[in-house]
This record gives structure tokens, sequence and C-alpha cells, in this order.
């Protein structure tokens, strides 16, 4: 009778193998979607403090924003960021709201961030 050998054939070799595939581009597949994710978080963290510093700024402004929309620029850390004011009347007199919208793209549709505040009239601030 003839004696086996101990080990393991090719085919349990090549399971194995075709398993450890399928397991290591599932990490790199979840890796680099992790990666895109932390990189859309990150310009989204930005454009919140953009979008915050520009409502801040308007509020403190000592001038009265005009209504309609007026684009600007903003540079923080080393990226140039495209922010939006569009300035409305409210019931009240002595009150303006700002949408605050910021965007990477001079041309994008749609914005990374958009902040809501109120101004108050410069005449009314003590």
């Amino acid at each position: 009778m003839a004696r086996r050998t101990k080990g393991f054939t090719i085919i349990e070799v090549m399971v194995a193998l075709a398993i450890l595939a399928v397991g290591a581009s599932a990490l790199v597949s979840s890796s680099g979607a992790s990666a895109f994710r932390a990189g859309v978080l990150r310009d989204r963290e930005m454009g919140r403090w953009v979008a915050s510093n520009h409502l801040t700024f308007m509020q403190v402004s000592p001038g009265w924003p005009s209504f309609g929309t007026k684009n600007t620029e903003a540079e923080m850390g080393t990226t140039v960021w495209y922010v939006r004011t569009i300035t409305q009347k409210v019931a009240d007199a002595d009150l303006r709201r700002l949408d605050v919208e910021v965007r990477l793209d001079e041309d994008a549709d749609g914005y990374i961030y958009k902040v809501a505040g109120f101004v108050g009239n410069p005449e009314q601030r003590p």
C-alpha cells in the first residue's frame, strides 16, 4: 500500500489563496473609501470655518450689507474658497438675513457648507 505524505494538496492551497485575495481586495477597497471620506470631511470642516468666519465678519462690520448676492474669495490654509453671500429682507426692518455658501470651485452648482444668520441694523448696535 502506498504511503501518503503529510501536507496540503494543491486544491487546498488554491482555496486558501483565493480567500486571502478576496480579503485583501476588500481591505484595499475599504481603505481607499476611508481616505476619500477623510478628504471630504476635511473640506467640509474647512468650509464650515470659512462660512462661520465670513458670517461673523459681516455681523461685526460697521456697514449694513446690501440686498442681493455677492461673490467673494477667502483664503484658509493653502486653499482659495469661493464665498457667496445672499442678503435678504425679513419681517423686522432692523434685521437682514444672510445665507453664506462656501465652494471650492467658483462655478460649482452645489456648495460644501452653508450657514445662515442675521445682521442687525448698525445704528441699533451698542
